[in-house]
This record gives structure tokens, C-alpha cells and sequence, in this order.
């Protein structure tokens, strides 16, 4: 009987089976399978659908599948079109370009290469999924207009057969992933807003908390970096359903909001530290600490305030009605500004002078030497040059790229000389290309993997011969696979030469940009307040990353928050200036908002200490405003209090 009523040796073990069903990894893995599995029926639709009406390289809709998939139904639809939208301009502008100048070689690659640095310029400036847009359309023209230089009068053809095999795998994608066991960006949205939320209100927990300075600059800097990464998803929303709309509207309302919780709990943090600091006991003896008591009494319960909304606008983005503004309050129900990013036009000039030059010297070298081969590797140089000419190191991803497109070589030359000429049917074509296009599906969801799995995905099928009568050229495929390697070994060149940035350099740029856009906000230059203040913390959630491994990153986060708030100060002060009565306190305020601006000033080239004579001024406009019967002289006061606080963050935490 008691062995009757002994638990199973088999219940622990299938308790853990059961255990890792659920862990984060094996969903991982799952969700790479399926959208493995929806890329490989998209791209056996679209080559079904290709071989069909007769089109003769088949592999650009297989290589299209790929490109536009993603794991999400509605991203998948909007990098669809701009996929389709940069491919029809890509092929307007080599039609446009090839004829005009084919007796002028120099002057067309000159063009061509032209056209292609504007396109990676405008990309750049963008940031966002549209970018790929731009991409697109310049390295469309890559792919057609240097083959089609052998052959200008053909170049109209072969743009039009283009686009048509782009279009066809495009639209099998669009249909498999938005059909077949769809995945919503707003269910993603709906994750990340949570995940926002929660690190925002564990910021302040560890605020109030007394936190140490890395554990506020860790909350504080991925707050930032989750506000941009909610914006980008935010494109996809119009189309991921009818509520998408709605949906943007409210999470611009969220994005505002959380603005004021960034600052406020910035805010707060250094009220409470100084505060709690022994050291400055005797630099607030004139009545400055009573201000700031009273001040942080108010920030808590605006900070509490906002949390809240914050919850209202994220219960709103589940329900995603048109009329949502009618259940919020009102202070919610303005059209919000939404994220205002970072452009760096110096930057994406340089990058696109890069590729300009790296195209244009390939050219040079393909016409000295008449290279047969030498239209399809320009084509893969420009193509590089352009693709990866958004990213600040593009040589490792370049190197990824290769080592998958050499694996695609092999594979490719396999399929060529061993399978393709056994096959008889196309279910026989797709059975034998399933293994290879699952197994670069799942890389795909994988993002470490993605350029290799992109090389063998898109070398592959081209050095296979695949099309109607899936032959093989074993000079031609010999001859496009040594063009393919010289193109992307030269590609790696150029871009290391050109177009690769230094990382201390572009931190030190983006340093620089936020201090100058300080200087010039105190000055009362600039944007209004909401719009700068949101491209200000673009730059920070940037360059918050930048600073990892360095000793004093908490320190200069701190820092940057506490100019922000400062500029922001300043410049609310500065709109006080008509509402003030007394005449001493008229004068006093012109002398202190016009120090403040030159503080900035100079700090925006160089660091400097706390100035002397500024906070002399602060002392003279508290005792002024104080004694005066000012309307506004609340405000006024939490201003100045504010101003101070935040001036001398930089002595506070040089202090701890």
C-alpha cells in the first residue's frame, strides 16, 4: 500500500519538461520556427506566382520575402511598402540616368553615385523604418543601373521586370504573415508600454529609495532608450489594424507625459541628494533650503500625478477607441507632440560623401580595366556602400554578410550541379529548397544572425540558376561568385576608408550638439519648449549607451539631465519678463537671465566651475522677488530655486 501512494519518480521531470515550456528561450525558439515557417510559404507563393506569368529571375522574389519579412504582421506591411515605394524611385531614377549619359561613362557613375549618396543621406536623417525607404531606392539603383550600362536600351525592361518581382514577393509576404497565424505590433506596443512604465515608476521607487548614482543612471538612461524604441514601433501601427491610428495618438499623449516624469523624478533626485548632503548645510544658510523643501513637497505629488496619468493613457491604449480623448482629462486630451528626434546632418553628409567616393572610385577602376565582370561587382559595392552606410561600424555586419554569402556560394553551386537536375515538378523544387530557406528563417528572428543568414539567402538562389529551368552556368555562377567576393572585399575597403566613424569622435560630436542646443535654449533661441525638450532626451537616450565602461557615466548623465532642466529654466524665466511689475525686479532679472546664457555659452566649448557671480544674482532675485508683491512671484521663486539647484548638481556630485 505505501509504495501505492509514493509519489512518481516521474512527476519532478515532468514538472521541469513542463517549466521549460514557458521559459523565454523556448519561446524564443518557437517564434523563430513559425516565422520560419511563414517565410518559406511566402517565398513558395511568390516563386509559384513568378514561374508562372513567366519572369525570369525568380530569386529577387525570394530575396524580396526575406528582405520585407518580419516577425511582426504589421511591420511587415509597412517595410512592404516602403520597400516597394524606394524600389519603384530607385527604377524611375536609373531610367532616368542610364540612357541620358551611357556614351559618358564617368559622368554616369558619377551620377548613379550621386543619386545614391542622396538617397543615404536622406536615410540617415530620418532614423526611423521610413529610412528604408531611401535605402532602397538607392541601392535599387545599384542593382540595375550598372548592369544596365552594357546594355542601355534595355535598362526600361529590366527596371519593369524589377519592380514586378519585387511587387509579387512583397505582396506574398504581406498575405502569408498578415493571414496565417498573424503577430500584432500592438500586442508589442502593449509589452513595451508596460515594460516603459515600469522601469519609470522603479526610477522613482529607487529615487526616493536613496538609490546609488549607477543604479538612477541605469533606470534613467533605459527610460529614454525605451521612449525611441516605442516611436519606431508606433510607424508600424496604421498598419496593423483600424485602430492604429488611435493608438499613435494616444501613445504621443503617453510620450509627452513621460517627459514630465523624466523630469520631474530627474528633478527630484537632486533635491533629495542635496538635501541629505552634509556639505551644503552652510551654502543654503540665506533660505534656499526651506524653497527647496517646499518645492519637492510639489514635484512628489506632480511626479504622483503624472505616474497616474500615465496608467490612464496605457489603459486608453488597450481599449484604442476614436474618441478617446473624451475619457481622459483634459490636461491628456491635447494633440501631442510626440518624439522629436536627433538629426545630425554632418554626420549623414560625410556618410554619403563616403559611399559617393567608394562607388565612384569602383567606377573608375571597372572602366580603366574593361572587367567583364566588373557591372556586377559595382553593384554589390554600391549596394554595401548604401545598405550599411547608416551604421557608425559597418565593417563587422559587412564581414557577416560575406561569410554567409560564401556559404550561399557553395550551397548554391550544390543545388546547381547536383539538385536542381533531378527535379521534374515544382513541389519536388520547393521540397528541396525548404531545408536551406527554414533554417536562414530562423537566423532571420535571430538578430546576431540576420547578415549571414541575408547572404545565403540572397547568394544562394542566384548562383543556383533557379528560375524556369533551374540551369546552371558553372562559368557564368564561377564568374558572378569571384565578382560577388571582389565586390564585397573592395565594398569593406571603401567603407573602412570612407564611410567607418570613430566611436570617440561621434560621442564627443553628440556631446557637443546637446551642450550648444543648451546654450541656445537659455538664450531663448530655438524650439518651443515640448519639442526641444523631446529631441533633447533623443540625444541623451543616444548617448546614454556611449558612456557604458566609463567611470564617470553616472556622473555626466546626471550632469546633462541637470543643464536640461536648467536651459529649461532659464528660458521659463525669460517669458516672465513682460508679467513683472517692479521695476528693481526688472532690472535684476535682465542681469540674471543674461548671465545664465552666457554661463551656457561657455559651457557648451569647454567644462567650467560653478559661477560666482551668477548665483550672487540668484541670491539678490530671491531676496527681491520675496520682499515684492509680484502676481507670479510663487512661480518665480520655484524657478529660481530650481535654477540654482540644478547649477550646482555638477559640484553635488563631484562632492559624492
Amino acid at each position: 500500500m505505501s509504495r501505492m501512494h509514493a509519489p512518481s519518480p516521474f512527476l519532478p521531470h515532468l514538472l521541469q519538461a513542463f517549466a521549460r515550456l514557458k521559459s523565454p528561450a523556448l519561446r524564443t525558439d518557437q517564434e523563430a520556427v513559425l516565422f520560419s515557417l511563414k517565410c518559406l510559404l511566402a517565398a513558395s507563393l511568390g516563386l509559384y506566382v513568378s514561374l508562372r506569368i513567366g519572369l525570369n529571375r525568380p530569386f529577387w522574389v525570394i530575396g524580396t520575402v526575406y528582405l520585407v519579412s518580419q516577425p511582426l504582421s504589421g511591420a511587415t506591411l509597412s517595410r512592404g511598402l516602403f520597400r516597394l515605394l524606394g524600389t519603384v524611385g530607385g527604377a524611375i531614377a536609373t531610367v532616368a540616368l542610364v540612357p541620358r549619359f551611357a556614351n559618358a561613362p564617368l559622368v554616369l557613375s558619377a551620377a548613379l553615385a550621386t543619386w545614391m549618396a542622396l538617397c543615404l543621406y536622406l536615410a540617415m536623417l530620418d532614423r526611423t523604418p521610413r529610412a528604408y525607404a531611401f535605402l532602397l531606392a538607392g541601392y535599387t539603383t545599384s542593382l540595375i543601373g550598372f548592369p544596365a550600362v552594357m546594355v542601355p536600351g534595355d535598362v526600361f525592361t529590366i527596371a519593369i521586370t524589377r519592380v514586378q518581382e519585387i511587387s509579387i514577393g512583397i505582396l506574398a509576404a504581406t498575405l502569408v504573415h498578415g493571414l496565417v497565424l498573424p503577430r500584432r505590433v500592438s500586442m508589442r506596443v502593449h509589452a513595451r508600454v508596460a515594460a516603459v512604465l515600469d522601469d519609470a515608476e522603479r526610477w522613482t521607487r529607487d529615487m526616493r529609495a536613496g538609490a546609488s548614482d549607477t543604479v538612477l543612471a541605469s533606470d534613467r538612461s533605459k527610460v529614454a532608450a525605451d521612449l525611441l524604441e516605442l516611436h519606431v514601433l508606433s510607424i508600424h501601427l496604421p498598419f496593423d489594424s483600424a485602430d492604429g491610428v488611435a493608438q499613435v495618438q494616444i501613445l504621443r499623449a503617453l510620450h509627452d507625459r513621460m517627459l514630465d516624469v523624466l523630469m520631474l523624478s530627474s528633478a527630484m533626485e537632486d533635491s533629495i541628494a542635496w538635501l541629505r548632503s552634509p556639505q551644503t548645510g552652510a551654502m543654503d544658510a540665506t533660505g534656499w533650503r526651506d524653497l527647496l523643501q517646499t518645492g519637492l513637497a510639489k514635484q512628489r505629488a506632480e511626479l504622483d500625478l503624472a505616474h497616474a496619468d500615465c496608467r490612464v493613457l496605457q489603459a486608453q491604449l488597450h481599449t484604442a477607441r476614436p474618441d478617446w480623448r473624451l475619457q481622459v482629462p483634459d490636461r491628456l486630451a491635447r494633440n501631442g507632440q510626440g518624439v522629436v528626434i536627433h538629426r545630425d546632418h554632418r554626420i549623414a553628409a560625410r556618410s554619403a560623401l563616403g559611399a559617393f567616393m567608394g562607388i565612384l572610385l569602383s567606377c573608375v577602376l571597372w572602366i580603366i580595366t574593361g572587367w567583364s565582370e566588373g557591372a556586377t561587382a559595382v553593384s554589390i559595392i554600391g549596394t554595401a556602400c548604401v545598405l550599411f552606410g547608416t551604421l557608425e561600424a559597418p565593417a563587422p555586419h559587412v564581414m557577416r554578410y560575406l561569410v554567409g554569402s560564401c556559404i550561399g556560394v557553395a550551397v548554391g553551386l550544390l543545388f546547381g550541379l547536383l539538385i536542381f537536375p533531378a527535379l521534374s515538378d515544382f513541389v519536388g523544387l520547393i521540397a528541396a529548397l525548404a531545408p536551406v530557406l527554414l533554417l536562414c528563417g530562423s537566423f532571420l528572428a535571430r538578430p546576431p544572425l540576420i547578415m549571414a543568414a541575408l547572404g545565403v539567402v540572397l547568394t544562394f538562389p542566384l548562383i543556383a540558376g533557379l528560375g524556369a529551368t533551374n540551369t546552371v552556368n558553372i562559368v557564368g555562377a564561377l564568374n558572378n561568385s569571384i565578382a560577388l567576393f571582389v565586390g564585397t572585399a573592395m565594398a569593406l575597403c571603401s567603407m573602412q576608408l570612407f564611410q567607418t566613424a570613430d566611436a570617440g569622435r561621434n560621442r564627443a560630436r553628440l556631446e557637443r550638439s546637446i551642450r550648444r542646443d543648451i546654450a541656445r535654449h537659455a538664450a531663448g533661441q530655438g524650439d518651443v519648449t515640448r519639442a526641444w525638450l523631446s529631441r533633447m532626451l533623443d540625444r541623451i537616450g543616444l548617448f546614454a549607451p556611449r558612456l557604458q565602461g566609463r567611470a564617470s557615466a553616472a556622473h555626466d548623465l546626471r550632469a546633462l539631465f541637470a543643464d536640461v532642466r536648467a536651459a529649461r529654466a532659464s528660458s521659463q524665466l525669460r517669458a516672465l519678463d513682460k508679467c513683472l511689475d517692479t521695476p528693481h525686479v526688472r532690472a535684476l532679472h535682465a542681469a540674471l537671465i543674461e548671465r545664465a546664457a552666457a554661463h551656457f555659452r561657455v559651457r557648451a566649448h569647454s567644462p567650467r566651475s560653478v559661477d560666482a557671480h551668477l548665483l550672487e544674482l540668484l541670491d539678490r532675485m530671491r531676496e527681491a522677488a520675496a520682499a515684492s508683491a509680484e502676481a507670479d512671484r510663487g512661480y518665480l521663486l520655484h524657478l529660481l530655486c530650481g535654477l540654482r539647484r540644478d547649477l550646482l548638481v555638477p559640484l553635488l556630485t563631484h562632492r559624492h
